[in-house]
């Protein structure tokens, strides 16, 4: 008989503060327009004019897994990166995710290993483990003629993005990366972040910090920039692009998708269009990393409903890639994760199992994050039980909420992971996903890659070997 028994409790593994948590209620993506480029090469040039890098940060298998089987269930067929395993073409690849300093990555440490071909200690960005600079893989795109890009959900100065573009000690220096972004001319850069450019005077460490805001300075470069969905349309196809539609990191989708005041967020397919449109152009060609960097923040939340959202999203982003590839041969085309996170399974639930798919379903009636209820609860000071049914679609005990209000008073920083703590076996039972930590997993991950020199690219390689498939197929001189 299979056992019945619900997962066990994760209580033992909420050892440190993560971030916000979400709970989401989905529906079927629409897809956008494809990009409106035409072929300029033969069917099957040897180099690679083009690179696209799409990087879901944080993907477990098991994220994926519940994510396809949400997909079958709710849109009829399967995920379009599970559709890449038919695709002609196709180099699989295994890849080892290990740092120089843990068999357990960081997201800085493996962006840099992609970024300059060497692993680094985590926390630092391409800076090697004897402390010395290394030249960043956009830095010798550019040196080659070709435009420069990054998209993300996340800050445009975190970890990933970084990896591909900047030089520092630590990830945290999120403002030195801004300047360097400028300093270096990435020509286009879309995500969130808004406050690692545009901030006031302040006291580090005792010494005074000046208030800064590097936007007229990216626009005295030619940028165009813009904040909004609206703009984004407007700057179509502007060569340089500097968009920053948050404060910080970019919220949620489900949130974007159900908050009004949201829906001026540009979606990460929106952003990689617009990424193509004003890149596509550059004579000698491009160089592009596009990030759904919000699975991470997912998983480091254990929350199964935000997620599986953003999975989703991320997956809407394959298309695009393909229709571009197949319409400029020149490009390679890489689609990866550079770690897991938290562990995610969907389990089995109930006699047989037969209780795991109506769960799977359940998850479409969350209607905002975790984070989303936070910033509400910190804004008016007070636990609203109506407000957490309306987005969770069901109420903590008397207990629990007490307990919440407690937090609030006590200004708890991560109020959303404590909440997705405090009412874990409520999620549980609604959704049977389990986690194995709120940390990064030591996984091997999976790598896709098209085109120009992914034949070369090896079925099993450490994160650090990418980097010299990349520019040896874009025909780059590298300093090795």
């Amino acid at each position: 008989m299979l056992p019945t028994s619900k997962y066990p409790s994760r209580r033992q593994f909420l050892k440190g503060a993560s971030l916000a948590g979400a709970a989401t209620a989905l529906t079927a993506c629409s897809s956008l327009a494809k990009p409106n480029v035409t072929p300029a090469t033969p069917a099957n040039p040897k180099k690679a004019k083009n690179l696209i890098f799409l990087v879901v940060d944080g993907m477990c298998l098991g994220t994926l897994g519940l994510a396809h089987h949400w997909s079958l269930r709710n849109r009829k067929q399967p995920l379009n990166w599970m559709q890449l395993y038919g695709r002609d073409g196709l180099t699989r690849v295994m890849q080892d995710t290990a740092s120089a300093s843990s068999p357990v990555t960081d997201s800085a440490a493996a962006a840099s290993a992609w970024g300059c071909g060497e692993r680094v200690n985590n926390g630092s960005v391409n800076y090697s483990t004897a402390g010395q600079a290394r030249t960043p893989l956009l830095s010798y795109a550019k040196a080659a003629g070709k435009a420069t890009g990054l998209v993300t959900t996340c800050t445009v100065t975190h970890a990933t993005p970084a990896g591909f573009s900047a030089n520092v000690t630590s990830r945290g220096m999120e403002k030195e990366i801004a300047q360097q972004y400028l300093s270096r001319e990435i020509d286009v850069i879309l995500g969130g972040g808004l406050s690692k450019f545009n901030y006031k005077a302040s006291i580090v460490d005792g010494v005074a910090q000046p208030a800064v805001d590097l936007r007229p300075a990216f626009a005295a470069k030619g940028y165009q920039v813009v904040n909004d969905r609206k703009s984004l349309a407007a700057a179509k196809g502007h060569s340089k692009l500097l968009g920053l539609f948050s404060g910080g990191h970019v919220p949620y989708a489900i949130d974007r998708g159900s908050d009004p005041k949201l829906k001026k967020v540009p979606s990460l397919p929106e952003m990689f269009q617009a990424a193509l449109e004003s890149l596509s152009a550059a004579q000698d060609g491009f160089a592009l990393q596009v990030e759904g960097g919000r699975v991470d923040h997912a998983g480091h939340a254990n929350d199964a409903a935000a997620i599986l959202h953003e999975q989703l999203e991320f997956d809407d982003c394959i298309p695009i890639a393909l229709d571009f590839m197949n319409a400029n041969p020149d490009t390679l085309l890489i689609i990866t994760t550079d770690h897991g996170t938290g562990g995610c399974q969907l389990n089995g639930k109930g006699a047989a199992y037969v209780e795991s798919g109506p769960a799977l379903d359940s998850i479409n009636t969350f209607t905002n994050s975790f984070e989303w209820l936070q910033n509400r609860f910190k804004k008016t000071g007070q636990y609203s039980s109506e407000d957490f049914q309306a987005a969770m679609g069901f109420v903590p005990t008397d207990a629990q909420a007490a307990q919440i209000q407690k937090a609030i008073d006590e200004k708890v920083k991560y109020l959303s992971s404590f909440m997705t703590g405090l009412v874990e076996d409520q999620l549980w039972d609604r959704t049977a996903v389990g986690w194995t930590s709120t940390n990064h997993t030591s996984e091997c991950v999976e790598l896709f890659a098209f085109g120009p020199g992914a034949s070369e690219i090896p079925s099993f390689i450490e994160n650090y070997q990418l980097f010299g498939h990349m520019t040896r197929a874009l025909g780059l001189k590298t300093e090795s």
